[in-house]
């Protein structure tokens, strides 16, 4: 549960930004790298562990090394290394891409690409969204079932049924 903002609770987290963080700036980016670099090993291992299952399916991982930014550390930039998971079938192609790119709302996404649509997404990107204590983060989706709410978590759910939507004939 989310405590009551007061002005007195304001104004003294208001002084306490003043005195600045006892973290450079340089660290805090590069650890916030470091957890986007992290999550989308976490979850390229978490769709792998499910698409392996299915033997008609054929995945393929292609490693790259990215400059990571990010809006609120304007000018620095990283290098680090993610992969990209290629699911086919036949012509089918289901691509699920890391952009080391954060946005003001998230620690980065992951772009995907597919060969037939996807009809419950409202967009094809996964958002990495920080946990409130600020430790890693969770992936989201915008879905066309919560229009305008929260972002979807995304769940094994989620992911077989972009894989249906890809890969069977409904």
């Amino acid at each position: 549960m989310v405590d009551e903002l007061t002005v007195e609770s304001l104004r003294a987290a208001i002084r306490g930004s003043e005195q600045g963080s006892t973290v450079p700036d340089a660290e805090r980016f590069h650890a916030m790298g470091r957890r986007f670099e992290a999550a989308v090993r976490q979850l390229i291992q978490q769709v792998n562990d499910v698409v392996s299952q299915i033997s008609e399916l054929h995945v393929t991982l292609e490693d790259e090394v990215e400059e990571f930014t990010s809006p609120a550390f304007p000018g620095q930039s990283m290098e680090i290394r993610d992969q990209r998971l290629r699911i086919t079938h036949q012509g089918d192609v289901l691509l699920f891409d890391p952009t080391a790119k954060a946005l003001l709302s998230a620690l980065g996404q992951v772009e995907i690409e597919a060969t037939r649509p996807i009809p419950f997404l409202i967009e094809r990107i996964l958002y990495l969204v920080p946990n409130p204590d600020g430790r890693g983060g969770k992936w989201g989706v915008r879905s066309v079932e919560n229009l305008g709410g929260p972002l979807q978590p995304f769940s094994r759910q989620i992911l077989l049924r972009m894989l249906q939507a890809v890969f069977a004939d409904d």
